[in-house]
């Protein structure tokens, strides 16, 4: 009889490599770029690339390139995850109602636990918060929802094969949940993160009232070879000393334009929850209809992934 788990192990990828940007340059013409940078303003934090999800259910992924308005398309993106952690955001207009997709939130917190208070710096419990309980939230029309007004998302930094940039896909509401769930499935498989292939897809789905939205899928498609393991565990060690340092953006809440329409003036928290997951999260009978959007819970819910 075979051995069940042979059956079920990934095959390892030796074609995946991490790319060094400077690697195999002359070492005349290395040491010339070290000077000139130099000469330029020091630069602290993570510099990345970043991956939007699309509005209106794409299925597409928008990849940041080289120059501003150059964007990539990709069905699929397979990678290696570097860090992921949880974010929260509170804006208090509801996106669509200003035009600056840099604008910070008022209250952000990059672990999803303690969260700052920009305007007096004041530091508040995300638990205990009114803003990120279900039923605080506001639609695009300013109207009340079943939804929370603090956004509950989770950043993914991670690395494709011979490309020596690192890109940064933040997970909106919509999908927090199931990729929680999804990651969590993967890591019980025994294999870290940082050891693994991952494969990224979207998925067209709609809420009840038939507003349509991309759904974030992921899939364990391989393993890495050793050496490109300790590669990516070095540089999560790196990303994870300095994530705190880019900071939250409309930006990361915001969709990408809806891929062959006109781009939708607000984003979209639309995935189902039915009366009977409304009333078992918050314990009030619903009042009709199922609700506008789902986060994930604040507290209880599903288990937090085993890693920050």
């Amino acid at each position: 009889m075979a051995n069940k788990k042979n059956e079920t192990a990934l095959a390892v990828a030796d074609t995946f490599t991490l790319a060094n940007r400077y690697e195999g340059l002359d070492p005349d013409i290395m040491a010339e770029i070290e000077d000139e940078l130099g000469d330029l303003d020091p630069e602290s934090g993570i510099s990345c690339r970043k991956v939007k999800i699309p509005s209106g259910g794409g299925i597409a992924f928008e990849i940041q390139g080289d120059d501003d308005g150059d964007e990539d398309v990709q069905k699929q993106i397979d990678a290696v995850v570097i860090f992921t952690h949880r974010a929260n955001g509170y804006w208090p207009k509801p996106y669509g109602s200003g035009d600056d997709t840099n604008e910070p939130p008022a209250c952000s917190s990059m672990d999803g636990k303690t969260a700052v208070w920009a305007e007096t710096g004041e530091v508040r419990s995300c638990e205990n918060c009114p803003f990120n309980e279900y039923g605080s939230g506001v639609d695009q029309t300013g109207q009340a929802s079943r939804g929370k007004a603090c956004k509950n998302m989770r950043r993914i930094y991670f690395m494709m094969s011979e490309d020596p940039n690192l890109y940064l896909l933040t997970v909106p509401p919509t999908s927090v949940r199931d990729v929680n769930k999804q990651l969590t499935k993967i890591l019980a498989g025994g294999t870290p993160y940082v050891g693994m292939i991952l494969r990224f897809t979207l998925e067209k789905a709609a809420n009840s009232n038939g507003v349509a939205y991309s759904k974030v899928i992921i899939k364990k498609v391989g393993a890495l070879p050793p050496a490109v393991t300790a590669q990516a565990t070095a540089l999560r060690r790196q990303i994870k000393d300095q994530y705190k340092s880019v900071a939250l953006t409309l930006d990361d809440y915001a969709p990408g334009p809806a891929q062959g329409q006109q781009a939708m003036n607000g984003a979209v928290d639309v995935p189902p929850m039915s009366d009977e997951e409304w009333q078992s999260l918050t314990g009030e009978a619903p009042a009709g209809g199922a609700p506008e959007f789902q986060d994930a819970p604040a507290g209880g819910g599903d288990a937090d992934l085993p890693f920050a």
